[in-house]
């Protein structure tokens, strides 16, 4: 199977019932504090208060908004993504009804309020790459079929929008994500007509360049190009494969590299680098287990349970861990979980760090404060900044406190004076 243009006689003509693919947490809708809810004054509190001595990297909240006005609009906060220069943090927040925000703060005070629409639900939102300013390009993806790239300096901020329209109805997307040196898309879909599809464009051209269908049978849930390698790609489904493959391939076959079997339906991939300079895999799967893999490997080298994960946060025994991300927090490649529990008001968030690749876990930070479930966030080790936000429609803006005996792995004092450097390789011909 070719990367090469796809037409309509590619896929079957049978439908299928396509269900929304579920998000980076297990959240349900109904875990939301009702109005009329009561609230026992008497319960138990879901932290153990007594261990908030072993949570030794000290958090503080800078930031935060309430996305909507109306106390009646239920607007959550589904995907962010977040840059930083100087004193402003720039980030921009895909929301369920189908908007994208992007805000400026500036020492903790917004500065400016960007609005971006879709016809449906926006499934990611990324911001292109800069390295010596703070970017004015946005992707958002949505499941209306498109991805749109914005430049936030002019009137008419959508300058193109990427689609594959070889069929009569446009393929819902479910994911995507752009190249490291920013000249190239991926997406995947839900299943359409018995076919769940990857798909690429050319940034430059907004041209369809070609797309896999044979290597998922369900609904793609997650793709991510290799942070410095152009050519790498990894896709992940709920049919608990994570296929890695090296897109300068002519063929589908050629390119598929390796797929791991995680047994189970995949939430949520990232890349990561450890100290010996080796790509490593993460996944957090939909029964909220976390997986480790090497790309060399042919069954994961760690698995961190939910079992463990909930038994590591100090919280009520009845209560269950929820993964909302995996960051990267030294330039070792070292790795923490953030998660909160499945409690109905959801307000309880914290870190764990991953200790010796896991199973083991130690506390690292309690997010004091927090008032709501918690469904993404952003990280940059290099200054230690943590935004989150959530089933409240609240975006929130965390530094580290100056608590004399907080430390951030040695990586220095936070402040907003520094700008993440995104690295940058030129890219390869094929199959572009």
């Amino acid at each position: 199977m070719t990367l090469q243009f796809i037409t309509d006689t590619d896929s079957s003509d049978s439908s299928s019932e396509n269900g929304e693919t579920s998000g980076n947490s297990s959240f349900n809708d109904e875990d939301s504090l009702d109005e009329d809810e009561v609230i026992d004054i008497h319960e138990e509190p879901v932290f153990d208060s007594s261990k908030e001595i072993h949570y030794k990297v000290k958090y503080k909240q800078t930031f935060e908004e309430a996305i909507s006005s109306n106390e009646d609009d239920e607007i959550y906060v589904l995907n962010l993504d977040a840059q930083k220069s100087g004193q402003t943090l720039r980030v921009a927040t895909a929301l369920s009804n189908f908007t994208c925000n992007v805000y400026d703060i500036d020492a903790g005070v917004k500065s400016n309020t960007t609005y971006l629409k879709h016809e449906k639900k926006i499934v990611d939102v990324k911001f292109g790459s800069s390295s010596t300013q703070l970017s004015s390009i946005v992707y958002t993806g949505s499941e209306d079929g498109t991805i749109k790239l914005w430049d936030l300096r002019l009137k008419e901020k959508c300058v193109s929008v990427f689609k594959d329209d070889t069929d009569a109805e446009l393929k819902p997307l479910s994911c995507f994500d752009v190249s490291c040196d920013g000249r190239f898309l991926v997406a995947g879909t839900e299943v359409f007509k018995d076919d769940a599809f990857l798909l690429f464009w050319d940034i430059r051209t907004s041209n369809l360049l070609g797309g896999y269908w044979d290597t998922h049978q369900e609904d793609i849930t997650q793709v991510k190009f290799h942070p410095t390698e152009d050519k790498t790609v990894i896709s992940g489904s709920t049919d608990g494969i994570i296929n890695l493959f090296d897109v300068t391939q002519t063929t589908e076959q050629d390119a598929l590299q390796s797929s791991f079997n995680t047994n189970s339906s995949i939430a949520l991939l990232s890349w990561f680098k450890n100290k010996n300079d080796d790509s490593i895999i993460s996944c957090v799967t939909h029964t909220e287990d976390v997986q480790l893999w090497h790309t060399t490997d042919s069954s994961p080298y760690s698995i961190i349970p939910r079992e463990t994960i909930s038994s590591s946060m100090n919280i009520k025994p009845d209560l269950f861990s929820q993964i909302i991300n995996c960051h990267q927090t030294n330039e070792n490649g070292n790795i923490m979980l953030l998660v909160g529990n499945d409690n109905s008001r959801g307000e309880h968030l914290q870190s764990l760090d991953i200790i010796n690749d896991g199973p083991e876990l130690s506390p690292r930070t309690l997010f004091k404060n927090n008032k709501q479930i918690v469904r993404c966030s952003w990280y940059d080790y290099k200054c230690g900044i943590m935004v989150t936000g959530g089933e409240a429609g609240i975006l929130n803006v965390w530094v580290p406190s100056d608590d004399e005996n907080n430390s951030v792995d040695n990586t220095g004092k936070c402040t907003l004076k520094e700008l993440p450097k995104v690295s940058l390789k030129n890219h390869s011909s094929k199959p572009y």
